[in-house]
């Protein structure tokens, strides 16, 4: 999501000074890059490291075991890597058994990586899932904080990480001054080419935060738009310039590639990011891409002639019958959707003193600008009568959840604030650290609409007293962190938590919980959920 989209909301700009904390001390070569695991099944997993070396071709083993001191070995392998994937070493390991938690370590010229922890899907009946929910982490707007305390949880399944893993600005450009002085970026440069990208994802991967959180869970990832350029499609970016920054296709294949190379993902010729997860009995996780596969360019303006146009997709034919198909047939209790930007209707022209039309129109990245389809697969949900769908959106750097139903605002809208005509729940991620509401039009005026975009606002003149989003339930608009999804056959619950960004290591405190119970479509407020009985042993510390 582009940040200048909420210049709109400008009056005031905040200033900041607090004590910014040292770094803690980084990995060192060969595997300066820690480990990483991801794309669990119930008998496969991935695991991944990167070999710092100034050799043609490095010769790794891999070992992985069942327990952290890496002494009961189940499997071993060997392979090679070169310049060709930037020295990465990825291995699909096959033969696993279902939720069950391993451990593994690779070996290059008899040093060893720390130890990884992972763990595969479950098979069959399951009683209870969590999993930790993220996205949006610009690296020069605060410390990871947050991928460090979800680190130090033991009960949960996976991360699953929405997109903007990295951002591709220039050094200096959308980051906090504080910050900026103690975490340059490399390379210095808005990354372009695939050397580019590269270096960035390599910068981000001695991050001690995220080597943290690599090393305790698995990932389920989609890549969003800063993986490539801001507000991506297939066509181009807002922040793609063809004259002095080449063919499109060129930046995006080479994003593509290094993503491939960085991330615990499982490779395929196509490379692509749609594909779906099976945890048992309990859910079914539908990961989209509403970025570079079949999206089209976004309207310039809600009075675009096209904008209500039933051609106009996001996600394009072929990922569209595969979602429905994929809805359709799920055998699960939950089907989560999994998806970068989000999907609810969200009235924002209430909240601009200037010109609401035109605030409006600055949120078309979203759903918002692709109504047409949008309305398609709410109907779609509706009338096959799907029960417990939940989607999971990244990309707005705020707290939301949403009850979803076709044009909840309008007058012939059989939706009703007790849920009634709503088809499926939308729980929406905080970022790690990229900037929220409060960081563009400081934190008073922030609070302000916060308050006013659930409620009548009278604080505000401008704004209206008429509830803009009565589906909308909750909403953070100035917080950092993640949520906890809490799955059993009773209930879909979001506990939501909060970091500072600002002062390292700062502790974790607990925001707020919403959910919504199975059969239903109705979010209610709720209280924080219980830690899962069995509780995995951590991979040895590696800091």
């Amino acid at each position: 999501m582009r940040l200048s989209i909420l210049l709109v909301f400008v009056f005031v700009m905040v200033q900041y000074s607090p004590t910014i904390g040292q770094a803690m001390t980084k990995l060192q070569p060969p595997f300066a890059h820690g480990v990483a695991s991801g794309d669990p099944l119930s008998d496969q997993v991935i695991i991944w490291t990167r070999i710092s070396t100034d050799e043609e071709e490095a010769y790794v083993r891999w070992h992985l075991a069942s327990d952290p001191n890496m002494e009961n070995l189940t499997h071993k392998g060997d392979l090679t890597t070169n310049a060709s994937r930037d020295f990465t070493i990825k291995v699909d390991v096959y033969d696993l058994q279902p939720n069950t938690t391993y451990y593994y370590q690779f070996i290059y010229n008899d040093e060893k990586s720390i130890v990884g922890r992972t763990k595969t899907a479950p098979k069959g009946d399951v009683d209870h899932l969590k999993f930790a929910v993220v996205s949006c982490s610009n690296y020069q707007h605060g410390y990871f904080n947050a991928y460090s305390r979800i680190a130090e949880q033991n009960d949960i399944e996976a991360v699953i990480h929405l997109g903007d893993y990295i951002y591709e600005y220039k050094d200096g450009d959308f980051g906090k001054k504080e910050i900026i002085k103690v975490r340059p970026l490399e390379p210095e440069n808005e990354i372009v080419t695939l050397e580019d990208y590269r270096q960035r994802y390599a910068l981000y991967r001695q991050d001690p935060d995220l080597v943290n959180v690599h090393q305790q869970h698995p990932f389920i990832c989609i890549w969003d738009d800063h993986e490539t350029a801001n507000d991506s499609h297939t066509e181009g970016a807002q922040n793609h310039n063809p004259k002095t920054e080449g063919d499109w296709k060129d930046r995006m294949n080479a994003g593509r590639k290094a993503y491939f190379e960085w991330m615990p993902i499982r490779d395929h010729d196509e490379q692509r990011i749609y594909r779906k997860f099976q945890y048992g009995s309990m859910a079914e996780l539908l990961m989209l891409d509403t970025r570079l596969e079949g999206r089209d360019p976004q309207p310039k303006s809600v009075k675009a002639d096209d904008f209500y146009s039933s051609d106009r997709t996001m996600l394009g034919q072929a990922q569209k019958d595969w979602l429905f198909d994929g809805l359709k047939t799920s055998k699960a209790h939950w089907t989560l959707m999994c998806q970068q930007v989000v999907f609810s209707d969200f009235n924002i022209g209430w909240a601009s003193p200037l010109a609401p039309k035109k605030a409006e129109s600055f949120m078309l990245d979203m759903w918002d600008g692709y109504p047409a389809e949008r309305d398609s697969i709410i109907r779609f949900i509706g009338n096959n009568e799907l029960d417990n769908v939940v989607i999971l959106t990244g990309d707005f750097h705020a707290s939301y959840a949403f009850e979803v139903a076709e044009d909840p605002t309008s007058k012939q809208s059989n939706y009703r604030q007790t849920g009634q005509g709503a088809v499926a729940v939308e729980f929406a991620s905080p970022s790690i650290t990229s900037a929220n509401f409060d960081e563009f039009i400081g934190k008073g005026l922030a609070r302000k609409t916060e308050k006013c975009i659930n409620e009548p606002c009278r604080g505000l003149p401008f704004l209206s007293l008429r509830n803009p989003n009565p589906h909308l339930k909750y909403v953070d608009l100035l917080q950092h962190g993640y949520f906890i999804l809490d799955l059993t056959k009773e209930k879909a619950q979001a506990d939501y938590y909060y970091v500072d960004i600002l002062n390292k290591n700062s502790e974790v405190k607990f925001g707020a919980s919403w959910f919504t119970n199975s059969g239903e479509s109705h979010l209610q407020e709720g209280k924080i959920s219980k830690p899962k009985i069995q509780q995995a042993k951590p991979a040895p510390s590696s800091f």
